[in-house]
């Protein structure tokens, strides 16, 4: 694979501060012995855009700040290190103009702003928690404050764009086959890059979570109907959702929930009936185990559909979670006699993960504390639960969890890498054909 991957360009490196072209060496001609002082000029020529040779110094002072090792004393080394930047730039570019001309991607404002806020916070870290620290950092390249935070903005819109067209090229893609010679000679060449595997554990389990009452999914249904109501009556779908919606992970951007076809993991009761509907159309009510839905098409394409919908959720009571703490129980007996977990999945959390997961023991600090002492402490084969912990919202989960392995820390194996190193290769591959596709419809003059 490539050195510099054109989208990582876009999604991290961009927010470390750079270094300044002076710090990261100067091509030959480029400036006086000595100087500091760097002679600009254009790099390449993309479509209607350019990258200048400033550019493309900056982005190795940015993988400098990152730790990466600039052969600053070998001009030969040096100039090579330029091109291969030079050529990921101009990949990124050409995505990103493919990008600009998708009609069907965009991104939001509030999603920007969102995004954005994270960084910030991010940086300040960064820089000891503070933002006058920063802020001498960011005067120290030469940009003021409202500068470095339009930039940050720009790039974040970008990065955002671009993973939303890839991640649409991915759908429309055809598959990108990976021969297992291909996977072994990455590994043989690049084992060593790999580090030490940490110590993991192994294991399965399943989430049960209190199920609403007839009478809280009756009054959801209600509150919904009072919204379909509204929006017979003309109001916005994207207004109403924003303000009656109760799944946090669309509300924000107006109910949107993307691009989906049949299969791709939607509940069977709002697939079938967003699949029923044509572009433009909004559904009734739809009931599933999550409350009272709203669905409407906004797009169609092909196989595909554009979704938004508003939830109204319907509350479980306590009386539903003592049912449900009771039959965690009974699961956890089951699974002790013998009983697959695969058993449990229909009546499972939709949000559990019921497929084998592997987490380094070092990171049980990010799971409920519940669930992280009780991984901690139990052996291999041993069956975990019912674990009670809450999940938002005043709500108790009930999980149990059967420890398949635990393994100590070591060298990675073949077989421990092989399906990542796969999946990053068809990664490559498929962005690298995209790539050359675009290329050959773009104007591209390299001059460096």
């Amino acid at each position: 694979m490539r050195a510099f991957a054109s989208i990582a360009l876009l999604s991290g490196l961009l927010l470390v501060p750079s270094m300044g072209q002076g710090q990261v060496g100067l091509a030959p001609g480029s400036a006086e012995p000595g100087s500091d002082a760097l002679v600009d000029r254009v790099a390449a020529v993309v479509g209607d855009s350019i990258v200048l040779y400033s550019q493309i110094m900056e982005q190795i002072g940015r993988f400098q700040a990152q730790g990466m090792e600039v052969p600053e004393n070998d001009p030969q080394a040096m100039a090579r290190l330029e091109r291969e930047v030079l050529e990921d730039m101009v990949d990124q570019l050409v995505l990103l103009q493919a990008a600009a001309r998708d009609t069907l991607v965009a991104v939001s404002d509030d999603q920007v702003e969102q995004t954005f806020a994270e960084a910030w916070e991010d940086q300040i870290r960064r820089f000891g928690g503070s933002e006058d620290q920063l802020r001498e950092a960011v005067e120290q390249m030469g940009m003021s404050m409202s500068q470095y935070r339009s930039s940050m903005r720009q790039e974040i819109r970008q990065s955002l764009l671009l993973q939303r067209f890839m991640q649409d090229q991915r759908r429309r893609a055809r598959p990108v086959i990976v021969e297992e010679s291909e996977i072994r000679e990455f590994f043989e060449r690049e084992s060593q890059r790999f580090g030490e595997r940490p110590a993991t554990l192994t294991f399965r389990q399943v989430f049960l979570q209190p199920q609403a009452s007839d009478s809280a999914r009756a009054a959801a249904r209600e509150q919904a109907e009072e919204i379909l109501e509204r929006l017979r009556d003309g109001e916005s779908f994207s207004d109403l959702a924003g303000r009656f919606s109760d799944d946090p992970g669309s509300r924000q951007q107006g109910g949107e929930l993307g691009w989906y076809r049949r299969g791709d993991g939607l509940v069977e009761e709002f697939e079938d009936a967003a699949f029923g509907l044509r572009e433009g159309q909004t559904s009734g009510i739809v009931e599933t185990p999550f409350g009272a839905h709203i669905i409407r098409v906004e797009r169609v394409r092909g196989a595909e559909r554009k979704l938004h919908h508003i939830l109204v959720a319907a509350e479980p009571t306590p009386a539903d979670e003592e049912r449900a703490r009771d039959r965690a129980r009974e699961v956890a007996e089951l699974v002790r006699e013998g009983a697959p977990l695969r058993e449990f999945e229909a009546e499972a959390a939709r949000f559990g993960l019921p497929d084998s997961v592997t987490v380094p023991r070092d990171q049980l600090s990010q799971f409920p504390q519940a669930l992280a002492s009780a991984l901690q402490g139990a052996s291999e084969g041993e069956v975990v639960g019912p674990v009670e912990f809450p999940l938002g919202q005043g709500l108790n989960v009930f999980a149990i969890v059967r420890m398949d392995e635990i393994r100590d820390a070591g060298r990675y194996s073949f077989e421990d890498v092989r399906e990542q190193i796969r999946a990053n290769l068809q990664e490559q591959k498929l962005e690298d054909r995209l790539v050359a596709r675009l290329r050959d419809r773009t104007y591209v003059d390299i001059r460096l």
